[in-house]
């Protein structure tokens, strides 16, 4: 029995002795995890936003940058005691709410709710401005505090903002740039840790610590301060003096693809992205798309001279026209260019010429060229939300296909797709990968990466690029883009006027216009691609000429890029307003056209003159064209004057004038009228008016104006009606009668 008692009592003491090392175990080695523990459940957190990295222009001119601010936060059960702390004024709940809502203008509701909240931490307002913080600070609220945060500040306000983008309320980029280099800007979040008891309460003077922020990496992009302004500064004058509804433009460097600078306008400023129309944060020049029209004669000289399937000199004959098997395709000259060579052909900007040279390089080698230059897939450029082209399946395309994609219509690319292949062109034909990043730093000014520029093939030879060259400076000395002249440099360069496609599909009446080059034409260093959308002059030389001429011209100054001073224009290219009329006096009238360098046409014979096309104070090239529509003095009749080939616009601003109304079926140009001209009619008569792609032959009709009227004009004539299209995408390959190209 005592033995039993004994290792009883023995075994209860080795438990004893057990329990006391366990317990003093736990207290050696783990107390301090024990007590971490213990604290961790007792702290919160609130996460502190870094500063975001800076953005930069290529020169270190600031473009984005981050700037202290204060946000405030309250402590709804510090708000809610009714004791007074020392030092702190006493105050009711409604005071607080009452004056945070007035000085911060919120809704007081708003903050009543969150002051009932049973926590101990809440945001009112973050990121106020300096004087609402003093304003606060001084009333000396117990439970309302203040803590330290940046916010997004664009110094230049509207300048390259759909490029930089904007940063959100949180610090997250959510457009442009801030949203491409969202986690090299944004850096590492800090914290603000505060303790509490059990019950919730934060516990005063206890554990609270600040665990500071890491701020993001600088961007330095490629994009030129100057440059940028001399762009968005054209575009705005553009787009207002031409009533259109946007304009973009693009300067490369061509030897690297870098981008010098890149607009769209309308912009808006990014400091207050919100109050802006969300269509205006679309950067045009990555996400849109177009039908370039002819600017893409540059693509297709280079590839049917690098082929071999003409030369600079071989002779052509233009028509006015040539047949794609039933279908035929206007060059904008009716009458024809007659006899020329190619090199006159490209300076023409004349259609037939290049329907025969594409016909001649086929199908196959067209497509391997559009691949070739870039224009299958998107460039690849560090920018978000780069669109796709869109082509015409090669597997589906018929012969007049390629001879709309040979004068660029058919297929719609981004405006970065065209300048990138147009400086592939310019370098000695190296398509380089476009960039608009120059480097990264960080915080400490360490260089974390430099772009170096990336050759992505070579398309066509460098002896066929001095080619072109050649080619495309005799465009600008003496063909259709004389407007893109620059004193002391020789361009190249290329004019474009394209149908737009209408959103139910088939083309429209409004017009893209744009123009593309680069310069020195003997030593090319910059490019540039202006585009007009549906100006009111409707010329790719006229409208956009112009642009591309002070954008470059200030641009090659800027850079110091050497002149030759021998080099002047061939002749003065000068814009002339259309005049207002003295009076209803058409002879007056005649000779205030005359006074400014312009043309008058009287379209329809009498006394008075009724209305007149251009509209007054629409700029056209010197020696343009200005239609009177006159009629007589009194009565009620007038002469029905034809309205063949004119737009929607011109038709209406034509039937106003002449105290008439229309019917406008269709889309286009003016295809038919139901009262034909030269019939006397009475004021007030109603007529139907279509518009379409098939404008019948007619001396009638509109012909060449400026030498640029309707350059691109891909309306087609077919000889059978029945066969028609308004799109050349669809046309069944079973319409189409192969035959050879119909001259006269």
């Amino acid at each position: 029995m005592k033995n039993r008692m004994r290792t009883v009592l023995l075994i209860f003491a080795v438990v004893i002795i057990c329990i006391i090392a366990k317990l003093g175990y736990e207290q050696l080695f783990h107390a301090s995890q024990l007590e971490n523990g213990a604290l961790n459940a007792r702290l919160r957190e609130v996460d502190i936003k870094p500063n975001r990295g800076a953005i930069y222009d290529r020169k270190g001119n600031q473009l984005a940058i981050s700037i202290a601010t204060e946000s405030v936060y309250i402590n709804p059960r510090v708000i809610r005691q009714e004791d007074n702390a020392e030092g702190k004024k006493y105050q009711s709940r409604e005071e607080v709410a009452q004056n945070l809502a007035s000085i911060l203008e919120l809704d007081e509701d708003e903050i009543n709710e969150k002051i009932d909240k049973d926590v101990s931490f809440v945001y009112i307002k973050r990121r106020i401005p300096d004087e609402q913080a003093t304003a606060l600070k001084e009333l000396d609220y117990k439970g309302v505090y203040f803590l330290e945060e940046s916010r997004r500040s664009y110094p230049k306000g509207s300048l390259a903002s759909q490029i930089i983008g904007f940063a959100g309320i949180d610090n997250q980029g959510l457009n442009g740039i801030e949203l491409q280099y969202d986690d090299t800007l944004l850096g590492s979040s800090g914290k603000f840790l505060m303790e509490y008891d059990g019950a919730g309460n934060e516990i005063p003077q206890a554990t609270e610590s600040y665990i500071p922020s890491e701020p993001g990496c600088d961007i330095y992009l490629t994009l030129d301060e100057t440059i940028q302004y001399i762009i968005e500064r054209e575009l705005k004058k553009v787009v207002q003096e031409q009533d259109a509804p946007q304009a973009t433009a693009i300067v490369m460097d061509v030897k690297t693809g870098a981008v010098l600078g890149m607009a769209n306008y309308p912009d808006y400023d990014p400091n207050d992205y919100g109050s802006a129309d969300s269509s205006l944060w679309s950067n045009f020049a990555v996400n849109g798309l177009y039908e370039p029209g002819s600017t893409f004669k540059i693509l297709t000289t280079a590839m049917v001279l690098e082929e071999r399937v003409t030369n600079v000199n071989e002779g052509f004959y233009c028509a006015g026209y040539q047949y794609i098997g039933k279908l035929k395709m206007s060059c904008h000259k009716k009458i024809g260019h007659g006899a020329e060579s190619f090199t006159q052909g490209v300076a023409n900007s004349c259609n037939p010429v290049f329907v025969e040279v594409s016909r001649r390089l086929g199908m196959s080698k067209f497509y391997d060229y559009l691949k070739g230059f870039g224009m299958t897939e998107p460039t690849g450029i560090d920018l978000p939300g780069e669109a796709d082209s869109l082509i015409v399946p090669e597997k589906s395309a018929v012969p007049y296909d390629l001879a709309s994609m040979s004068i660029g219509q058919a297929n719609a690319f981004t405006p970065i797709q065209m300048i990138t292949a147009i400086s592939a062109v310019a370098n000695g034909g190296k398509l380089m990968k476009p960039y608009i990043v120059d480097k990264i730093e960080d915080p400490d000014g360490n260089l974390v990466k430099q772009t170096e520029p990336e050759v992505v093939r070579q398309v066509i030879s460098e002896d066929t690029a001095r080619e072109v060259w050649a080619v495309l400076e005799t465009v600008v000395s003496s063909g259709t883009g004389k407007q893109g002249q620059i004193e002391g440099y020789k361009v190249a360069g290329k004019t474009g006027t394209a149908e737009k496609v209408s959103a139910g599909g088939g083309y429209s009446s409004a017009r893209v216009v744009s123009f593309a080059g680069f310069a020195p034409a003997e030593n090319p260093q910059i490019a540039c691609l202006v585009i007009v959308d549906d100006p009111i002059d409707a010329h790719g030389g006229a409208t956009a000429g112009p642009v591309f001429q002070k954008i470059m011209e200030d641009s090659l100054r800027y850079l110091e890029v050497p002149k030759d001073v021998t080099i002047t224009p061939t002749e003065a290219i000068e814009e002339v307003a259309v005049p207002a009329m003295p009076d209803n006096n058409p002879m007056n009238a005649i000779e205030a056209i005359k006074a400014v360098g312009l043309t008058p046409i009287v379209e329809t014979q009498g006394e008075v003159l009724y209305t007149f096309v251009p509209a007054e104070g629409t700029k056209v090239q010197k020696s343009g064209n200005v239609y009177l529509y006159c009629g007589p003095a009194e009565g009620t009749q007038v002469v029905m004057p034809s309205l063949y080939g004119r737009t929607i616009k011109e038709v209406d601003r034509i039937l106003s004038g002449l105290g008439l109304s229309g019917t406008m079926n269709g889309s286009g140009l003016c295809v038919g009228q139901s009262i034909e001209a030269g019939q006397v009619i009475e004021k007030g008569t109603a007529l139907i008016v279509d518009f379409g792609t098939t404008v019948p032959d007619t001396t009638d009709a509109i012909t060449e104006q400026d030498g640029d009227l309707t350059e691109d004009n891909t309306i087609t004539d077919v000889e059978d009606s029945a066969e028609s299209t308004t799109n050349s995408a669809t046309v069944d390959s079973q319409q189409i009668e192969e035959t050879e190209p119909i001259w006269d």
